[in-house]
Protein backbone atom coordinates (compact mmCIF):
# COMPACT_ATOMS: atom_id res chain seq x y z
CA UNK A 1 0.00 0.00 0.00
CA UNK A 2 1.14 3.56 -0.40
CA UNK A 3 2.18 5.36 2.01
CA UNK A 4 -0.58 7.92 3.58
CA UNK A 5 0.90 11.80 3.08
CA UNK A 6 0.32 13.97 6.47
CA UNK A 7 -2.79 16.60 5.72
CA UNK A 8 -2.16 20.08 6.82
CA UNK A 9 -5.25 23.15 7.63
CA UNK A 10 -5.84 25.52 4.74
CA UNK A 11 -8.48 28.31 3.74
CA UNK A 12 -9.32 29.94 0.50
CA UNK A 13 -12.38 32.17 -0.15
CA UNK A 14 -15.46 30.69 -0.63
CA UNK A 15 -19.02 32.47 -2.15
CA UNK A 16 -20.09 32.93 1.67
CA UNK A 17 -16.78 33.80 3.55
CA UNK A 18 -13.91 31.50 4.07
CA UNK A 19 -13.60 28.09 3.86
CA UNK A 20 -11.72 25.73 5.52
CA UNK A 21 -10.16 21.80 4.54
CA UNK A 22 -7.55 19.66 4.84
CA UNK A 23 -5.13 19.40 2.34
CA UNK A 24 -3.19 16.71 1.24
CA UNK A 25 -0.13 17.37 -0.99
CA UNK A 26 1.23 13.97 -3.41
CA UNK A 27 4.47 13.56 -4.67
CA UNK A 28 4.14 14.34 -8.68
CA UNK A 29 0.50 14.30 -7.91
CA UNK A 30 -1.44 12.56 -11.23
CA UNK A 31 -4.31 14.21 -10.61
CA UNK A 32 -6.75 16.03 -7.47
CA UNK A 33 -9.41 14.98 -5.58
CA UNK A 34 -12.00 16.46 -3.48
CA UNK A 35 -13.23 14.61 -0.25
CA UNK A 36 -16.98 15.25 1.03
CA UNK A 37 -17.25 14.19 5.25
CA UNK A 38 -19.98 12.25 6.38
CA UNK A 39 -22.34 13.81 8.92
CA UNK A 40 -20.10 14.46 11.61
CA UNK A 41 -17.97 16.99 9.76
CA UNK A 42 -14.20 17.25 9.00
CA UNK A 43 -12.48 15.10 11.40
CA UNK A 44 -9.85 12.78 12.15
CA UNK A 45 -10.90 9.72 9.60
CA UNK A 46 -11.86 12.42 6.66
CA UNK A 47 -8.39 13.65 7.08
CA UNK A 48 -7.11 10.03 6.99
CA UNK A 49 -8.82 9.50 3.89
CA UNK A 50 -6.97 12.30 2.20
CA UNK A 51 -3.52 11.57 3.64
CA UNK A 52 -4.25 8.06 1.75
CA UNK A 53 -5.23 9.44 -1.44
CA UNK A 54 -2.21 11.87 -1.56
CA UNK A 55 -0.11 8.31 -0.49
CA UNK A 56 -1.90 6.76 -4.07
CA UNK A 57 -0.36 9.98 -6.10
CA UNK A 58 -3.96 12.08 -6.01
CA UNK A 59 -3.30 15.22 -3.91
CA UNK A 60 -6.53 15.68 -2.05
CA UNK A 61 -8.68 18.42 -0.43
CA UNK A 62 -11.21 16.78 2.41
CA UNK A 63 -13.30 19.99 2.58
CA UNK A 64 -15.36 21.48 5.65
CA UNK A 65 -18.74 22.06 5.12
CA UNK A 66 -19.01 23.43 8.76
CA UNK A 67 -16.67 25.92 7.46
CA UNK A 68 -19.62 29.02 7.79
CA UNK A 69 -20.11 27.88 11.14
CA UNK A 70 -16.78 28.06 12.44
CA UNK A 71 -15.21 24.60 11.60
CA UNK A 72 -16.47 21.03 13.02
CA UNK A 73 -13.92 21.43 15.64
CA UNK A 74 -16.25 24.75 16.99
CA UNK A 75 -18.35 21.38 17.95
CA UNK A 76 -17.97 19.54 20.94
CA UNK A 77 -20.13 16.80 20.31
CA UNK A 78 -20.56 15.38 16.77
CA UNK A 79 -24.28 15.10 17.56
CA UNK A 80 -23.90 18.67 17.15
CA UNK A 81 -22.48 19.02 14.48
CA UNK A 82 -24.76 16.52 12.45
CA UNK A 83 -27.48 18.41 13.39
CA UNK A 84 -25.40 21.86 12.07
CA UNK A 85 -25.13 20.28 8.98
CA UNK A 86 -29.08 19.05 9.19
CA UNK A 87 -29.71 23.40 9.31
CA UNK A 88 -27.42 24.00 6.34
CA UNK A 89 -29.81 24.71 3.34
CA UNK A 90 -28.95 22.91 0.09
CA UNK A 91 -27.67 24.97 -2.52
CA UNK A 92 -24.58 26.38 0.26
CA UNK A 93 -23.57 23.33 0.04
CA UNK A 94 -23.56 23.16 -4.13
CA UNK A 95 -21.82 26.40 -3.82
CA UNK A 96 -19.10 25.55 -1.20
CA UNK A 97 -18.19 22.32 -2.83
CA UNK A 98 -17.94 23.88 -6.22
CA UNK A 99 -15.58 26.64 -4.41
CA UNK A 100 -13.70 23.25 -3.19
CA UNK A 101 -13.44 22.24 -7.00
CA UNK A 102 -11.82 25.55 -7.91
CA UNK A 103 -9.26 25.83 -5.21
CA UNK A 104 -8.10 22.11 -6.06
CA UNK A 105 -7.80 23.15 -9.69
CA UNK A 106 -5.66 25.99 -8.51
CA UNK A 107 -3.52 23.59 -6.46
CA UNK A 108 -3.19 21.02 -9.19
CA UNK A 109 -3.65 23.39 -12.52
CA UNK A 110 -3.77 21.26 -15.48
CA UNK A 111 -5.09 18.45 -13.88
CA UNK A 112 -8.13 16.12 -13.59
CA UNK A 113 -10.61 16.45 -10.85
CA UNK A 114 -12.44 13.67 -8.71
CA UNK A 115 -15.07 13.76 -5.94
CA UNK A 116 -15.50 11.12 -3.59
CA UNK A 117 -17.83 11.42 -0.82
CA UNK A 118 -19.52 8.65 1.90
CA UNK A 119 -22.40 8.55 3.46
CA UNK A 120 -24.06 11.88 3.93
CA UNK A 121 -21.11 12.75 1.59
CA UNK A 122 -21.96 10.30 -1.06
CA UNK A 123 -25.51 11.79 -1.24
CA UNK A 124 -23.92 15.09 -1.93
CA UNK A 125 -21.80 13.63 -4.45
CA UNK A 126 -25.09 12.68 -6.57
CA UNK A 127 -26.41 16.14 -6.03
CA UNK A 128 -23.33 17.62 -7.09
CA UNK A 129 -23.38 16.06 -10.36
CA UNK A 130 -27.02 16.23 -10.51
CA UNK A 131 -26.26 19.65 -10.18
CA UNK A 132 -24.56 19.87 -13.31
CA UNK A 133 -20.67 19.45 -12.44
CA UNK A 134 -19.13 19.86 -16.02
CA UNK A 135 -15.72 19.76 -14.59
CA UNK A 136 -15.33 16.73 -12.82
CA UNK A 137 -13.40 13.73 -14.72
CA UNK A 138 -14.93 11.02 -11.71
CA UNK A 139 -17.01 10.70 -8.90
CA UNK A 140 -17.84 8.59 -6.42
CA UNK A 141 -20.80 8.07 -3.94
CA UNK A 142 -20.32 5.61 -0.92
CA UNK A 143 -23.90 4.82 0.10
CA UNK A 144 -25.30 7.72 -0.92
CA UNK A 145 -28.52 8.20 -0.90
CA UNK A 146 -29.92 9.10 -4.09
CA UNK A 147 -31.79 12.79 -4.76
CA UNK A 148 -35.42 12.52 -6.05
CA UNK A 149 -35.15 12.34 -10.18
CA UNK A 150 -32.31 12.92 -10.59
CA UNK A 151 -30.83 13.98 -13.49
CA UNK A 152 -27.40 13.87 -14.39
CA UNK A 153 -27.31 15.18 -17.91
CA UNK A 154 -25.21 18.51 -17.06
CA UNK A 155 -22.10 16.16 -15.88
CA UNK A 156 -21.72 14.81 -19.13
CA UNK A 157 -17.55 14.40 -18.29
CA UNK A 158 -17.70 12.07 -15.00
CA UNK A 159 -17.29 9.07 -15.02
CA UNK A 160 -19.06 7.20 -11.77
CA UNK A 161 -18.40 4.77 -9.54
CA UNK A 162 -21.18 4.28 -7.03
CA UNK A 163 -20.31 1.67 -4.38
CA UNK A 164 -22.94 -0.16 -2.13
CA UNK A 165 -23.24 -2.40 0.84
CA UNK A 166 -25.37 -4.99 0.46
CA UNK A 167 -27.00 -4.71 4.18
CA UNK A 168 -27.65 -1.40 4.07
CA UNK A 169 -30.93 -1.78 2.28
CA UNK A 170 -32.00 1.67 2.77
CA UNK A 171 -29.45 3.37 0.43
CA UNK A 172 -28.71 0.08 -1.48
CA UNK A 173 -32.58 0.36 -2.43
CA UNK A 174 -31.94 3.14 -4.67
CA UNK A 175 -29.01 1.25 -6.77
CA UNK A 176 -31.20 0.37 -9.80
CA UNK A 177 -32.72 3.87 -9.77
CA UNK A 178 -29.33 5.51 -9.75
CA UNK A 179 -28.22 3.75 -12.52
CA UNK A 180 -31.26 4.08 -14.93
CA UNK A 181 -30.23 7.90 -14.30
CA UNK A 182 -26.82 7.64 -14.85
CA UNK A 183 -27.36 5.62 -17.91
CA UNK A 184 -30.05 8.20 -18.98
CA UNK A 185 -27.28 11.17 -19.03
CA UNK A 186 -25.14 8.80 -21.20
CA UNK A 187 -22.23 8.90 -18.13
CA UNK A 188 -19.64 6.25 -17.97
CA UNK A 189 -20.60 4.26 -14.99
CA UNK A 190 -19.96 1.22 -12.89
CA UNK A 191 -22.16 -0.30 -9.23
CA UNK A 192 -20.18 -1.91 -7.17
CA UNK A 193 -22.53 -3.82 -4.09
CA UNK A 194 -20.25 -4.78 -1.26
CA UNK A 195 -21.64 -8.44 -0.21
CA UNK A 196 -22.15 -8.40 3.59
CA UNK A 197 -20.98 -5.30 4.23
CA UNK A 198 -23.62 -2.66 5.83
CA UNK A 199 -23.68 1.49 5.83
CA UNK A 200 -20.90 2.75 6.37
CA UNK A 201 -18.19 0.16 6.10
CA UNK A 202 -15.06 2.10 4.85
CA UNK A 203 -14.92 3.93 7.50
CA UNK A 204 -12.23 2.16 9.98
CA UNK A 205 -12.85 4.65 13.18
CA UNK A 206 -16.69 3.33 13.33
CA UNK A 207 -18.66 0.35 14.47
CA UNK A 208 -20.00 -1.26 10.72
CA UNK A 209 -16.16 -1.51 9.50
CA UNK A 210 -15.53 -4.46 7.27
CA UNK A 211 -11.86 -4.40 6.18
CA UNK A 212 -12.68 -6.52 3.27
CA UNK A 213 -15.18 -4.61 2.04
CA UNK A 214 -13.47 -1.57 3.07
CA UNK A 215 -10.41 -3.41 0.92
CA UNK A 216 -12.23 -4.01 -2.13
CA UNK A 217 -13.36 -0.77 -2.65
CA UNK A 218 -10.10 1.15 -2.27
CA UNK A 219 -8.98 -0.87 -4.76
CA UNK A 220 -11.83 -0.26 -7.28
CA UNK A 221 -11.56 3.60 -7.00
CA UNK A 222 -7.94 3.37 -7.53
CA UNK A 223 -8.72 1.74 -10.65
CA UNK A 224 -11.24 3.37 -11.48
CA UNK A 225 -9.20 6.84 -10.65
CA UNK A 226 -6.52 5.11 -12.78
CA UNK A 227 -8.66 4.83 -15.79
CA UNK A 228 -10.58 7.85 -15.91
CA UNK A 229 -8.20 10.19 -14.39
CA UNK A 230 -5.50 9.30 -16.83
Amino acid sequence: MDRAQPTEPITWRGPNGQLSGAWAQAHNARRGVLVIHENKGLNDWVRSVAGRFAGAGYSALAIDLLSEEGGTGHFADPAQATAALAAVPHDRFIADLNSGIEELQNRVPGRKIAVVGFCFGGGLVWQLLASGAPHLSAAVPFYGPLPDNPDFAGSKSAAVLAIYAALDTRVTGSEAAAKAALDRAGLINDVVVEPHADHAFFNDTGPRYNAAAADDAWQQVLEWFGRYLA
